[in-house]
């Protein structure tokens, strides 16, 4: 493994760990040390596998850069979805259930959130292979990475019966009320 591969490596290992708690509370989830199912060892297998309910499921990672508004975000997500879509049929990596979770530092999740579901309530996502599509925000204006306190907000793009913006805790963030 070549040192550049190590360094994304461990940057993915990074960004899982600050989301993982946020996604489990927001999906109720529970992520558990027995899986069932087969890990496909064909091609790349998705960033991190975990038991998400007892299942083997994969979490593809993807850094959303460069968008100053909701529309870029919005191009930009469904351009690495389709992307990764191709390459994941192609080697056949669907063959567990994959939720693919973006990550980004700007713009906040929180400023574009009613622009995101004007573009994406038509499901667009769904002919994805993708189980899951969230978005997580890690931008400085309303996250602090490893405060309890702050977990990132997130934005689920599929499926519909999670469709839309979620924060734990209210603005002030206090969790729980």
């Amino acid at each position: 493994m070549s040192d550049w591969e190590l360094g994304k490596r461990l940057v993915e290992e990074m960004v899982f760990e600050q989301l993982i708690d946020a996604f489990v509370l927001i999906s109720d989830r529970v992520v558990t040390e027995e899986m069932e199912g087969d890990i496909p060892t064909l091609g790349d297998p998705p960033d991190v596998v975990i038991g998400l309910d007892g299942i083997a499921t994969g979490i593809e990672l993807a850094e959303i850069r460069n968008c100053e508004d909701a529309w870029e975000y919005f191009e930009e997500a469904s351009r690495l979805t389709f992307k990764k879509d191709a390459s994941y049929k192609r080697r056949d990596v669907f063959a567990m259930p994959i939720i693919l979770i973006f990550h980004s530092t700007h713009p906040p999740l929180f400023d574009i959130s009613d622009e995101l579901t004007q573009f994406s309530d038509h499901g667009e996502f769904n002919d994805a292979g993708f189980m899951e599509i969230w978005a997580a925000d890690f931008s400085d204006a309303y996250y602090s990475p490893g405060h309890p306190f702050r977990m990132p907000d997130m934005f689920c793009f599929k499926p519909m019966e999670r469709f839309g913006f979620h924060r734990i805790g209210d603005h002030g963030r206090k969790p729980y009320g």
